[in-house]
């Protein structure tokens, strides 16, 4: 028979220091992560573009507003982990290097997903809510970085649509807002509409984050008992336009048979 572990009061202790550190590490990265956005957004990114157009470097201003977005993710990830917030895995993300015009589909368990997966990606769209273009500290960010908001549907399309044609990857999260933990994930019908409309594949990317953090309705405050392990896994393309030849060129069916087919694949990877 197993005996039952009793921790030591040395082990008590430790735990204890251990959370009150991390407790206040995440207060601190809540603050560094709001100040960052006022100072990438009216200082890097404007000194940045500044020191390109007097170099005389030819690349578009949202590319080089996304790329200083990528560092500052990389600092801020990299931080969070030296604290000992979270351990992070990064699985197969050198499939993305060739996708261009490409779809990127990902779970939405934690408030971190957006910045944990742009930290890998040097040039990448997303789509942001309305909430978002109202927020003084991040709103001059995804201005600069040329984000598409999702406010007005037909506008939205039309941008997504330029996006993908001129070859630049776009980030969504169709669930629309953080998942709950241990739940079925229910996707909305957007995404699979705009990937068979645009005709563009879609990359699967899941995120897992065991013991469960910032998930929906989490205060900042509510850590859990260890530190949280953070894996993001890049899953295989899924070319639309196969699926909509299936459906006998039917955009409608082939839609709502690609949300199935979407839920059923990151509920997989889930379980």
């Amino acid at each position: 028979m197993t005996p039952i572990y009793t921790p030591s009061p040395d082990d008590m202790l430790y735990n204890k220091i251990n959370y009150l550190w991390r407790l206040l590490a995440t207060g601190f990265c809540f603050l560094l992560f709001a100040l960052g956005g006022l100072i990438l957004g009216y200082f890097i990114i404007p000194i940045v573009l500044t020191v390109a157009k007097i170099m005389r470097i030819k690349k578009p201003k949202k590319h080089i507003a996304q790329f200083c977005i990528y560092l500052t993710f990389r600092f801020f990830t990299g931080t969070m982990s030296a604290l000992g917030l979270v351990k992070y895995r990064f699985i197969s993300f050198d499939q993305l290097k060739n996708d261009k015009g490409t779809l990127i589909i990902a779970n939405h368990p934690t408030l971190i997903d957006y910045v944990s997966i742009v930290a890998k990606l040097p040039f990448c769209d997303n789509l942001v809510k309305a909430s978002l273009w109202q927020n003084k500290f991040i709103r001059r960010v995804i201005s600069t970085a040329g984000y598409i908001p999702n406010i007005h549907p037909e506008q939205t399309f039309h941008d997504i649509n330029l996006t993908l044609g001129a070859g630049d990857n776009l980030l969504m999260f169709p669930e629309g807002t953080r998942s709950t933990p241990h739940k079925p994930i229910q996707l909305k019908r957007g995404a699979a509409q705009i990937a068979i409309r645009a005709n563009a594949p879609i990359r699967i990317i899941h995120l897992n984050c065991e013991p469960a953090t910032l998930a929906k309705n989490d205060k900042w405050y509510r850590i859990p008992p260890t530190k949280p392990v953070f894996t993001l896994t890049v899953r295989e393309l899924i070319d639309t336009q196969a699926l909509l030849a299936a459906c006998n060129q039917l955009p409608s069916v082939a839609a709502r048979r690609l949300t199935r087919l979407l839920e059923q694949h990151l509920q997989d990877y889930a379980d």
